[in-house]
């Protein structure tokens, strides 16, 4: 009996902490950890908004589509590297996550089941004097076992 209440109380701890933002564990790969096998069909998730922007201007764009708990965004250079910074529009329901610098990733804040999400929107700032492609790629959990990892993404160009 112990062991079960034990076990319990791991699971509800474990939970509870990813509602409250993707883990940094998450950084590298985008993986959340809930332990659940990956989706590889089509997410029901997209960015809209401009696919350029100026290299001394902020970028908005939007994560939407159908109701979602939790996701973690990213932008990457074509080497694969985390790249900006994002600054919170929706401070309800998102924040920073510092994974290779500072507030260079975006995360949900808050994820309660009963509450879903239908889009969120954010601003991203690309690095001083960067110029080429960037491509913002997102982790999407539509429940705590359904979820797309790096499969909603969008290719900016940043002159």
């Amino acid at each position: 009996m112990f062991r079960m209440l034990l076990i319990a109380a791991f699971l509800v701890v474990s939970v509870h902490a990813y509602s409250e933002g993707a883990p940094k564990a998450a950084c590298r790969d985008l993986t959340p950890q809930h332990g659940a096998e990956l989706q590889t069909k089509k997410p029901p998730y997209s960015f809209s908004g401009p696919s350029h922007v100026r290299g001394d201007q902020k970028l908005t764009l939007t994560l939407g589509g159908d109701e979602f708990l939790g996701f973690l965004i990213q932008a990457r250079d074509g080497q694969n590297r985390v790249v900006g910074q994002f600054k919170v529009v929706d401070t309800q329901h998102s924040q920073t996550l510092d994974c290779s610098g500072p507030e260079d990733s975006l995360t949900h804040l808050k994820a309660v089941k009963g509450s879903p999400l239908s889009g969120v929107t954010f601003d991203w700032i690309p690095p001083a004097g960067y110029k080429g492609n960037v491509k913002f790629m997102a982790t999407v959990v539509q429940t705590g076992f359904v979820y797309w990892v790096g499969r909603v993404t969008k290719d900016i160009d940043v002159e």
